[in-house]
């Protein structure tokens, strides 16, 4: 899960970054908030204040700029950032000291659900799985339909979306409905 948050972190501050120069987090999270219309005012805010306090972002609050060790991944054409994707964010590849003993790591969410899942996005992947085996679809498709979904239709959750594209499928929702309590 980390490396995908770290591609995801990495595609953000390309989008955000590609002129090069430094920017401000208030512009910042006016950017992704009014320009890209990724996030809330709110969220974009205390987004790049935790990018900033994990390393991610360097510099002072008036003059933004990414850490000098981010990989560069090109976002593709129609990508949005998942919010729930940064729960927790990890360590940026410049803050990261070698020497010192990484802290065990709990796979518990891994071992149930497979490689890639959170505990937070566990439901989602249910759901997702389900659809797809339902459906016929495979999951990352349940995905890629249920995200189109979400930006076609503005502020709905991505499980609500899910629930829909069940619906266009003509499955039934009642399984579906129960991973949301």
């Amino acid at each position: 899960m980390s490396q995908d948050v770290e591609i995801e972190i990495s595609k953000i501050l390309h989008s955000s970054f590609s002129g090069g120069d430094a920017v401000s987090m208030s512009d910042l999270s006016r950017m992704w908030s009014l320009e890209m219309q990724w996030f809330s005012p709110d969220s974009a805010l205390s987004l790049a204040r935790r990018l900033h306090s994990a390393g991610w972002l360097v510099g002072s609050q008036d003059s933004l700029e990414p850490c000098s060790s981010i990989p560069d991944h090109t976002p593709e054409m129609g990508w949005r950032p998942f919010l729930s994707r940064f729960e927790k964010l990890p360590e940026s590849p410049d803050s990261v000291v070698e020497d010192e003993p990484s802290p065990p790591v709990d796979n518990s969410a891994e071992k149930n659900e497979g490689v890639g899942w959170s505990s937070l996005e566990i439901p989602l992947a249910r759901m997702a799985s389900i659809v797809s085996s339902m459906s016929g679809l495979e999951r990352r498709e349940v995905m890629r339909r249920a995200e189109r979904k979400k930006r076609a239709l503005g502020p709905v959750s991505i499980e609500i979306a899910i629930l829909l594209l069940a619906r266009e499928q003509n499955l039934e929702l009642g399984e579906l409905i129960g991973l949301l309590d």
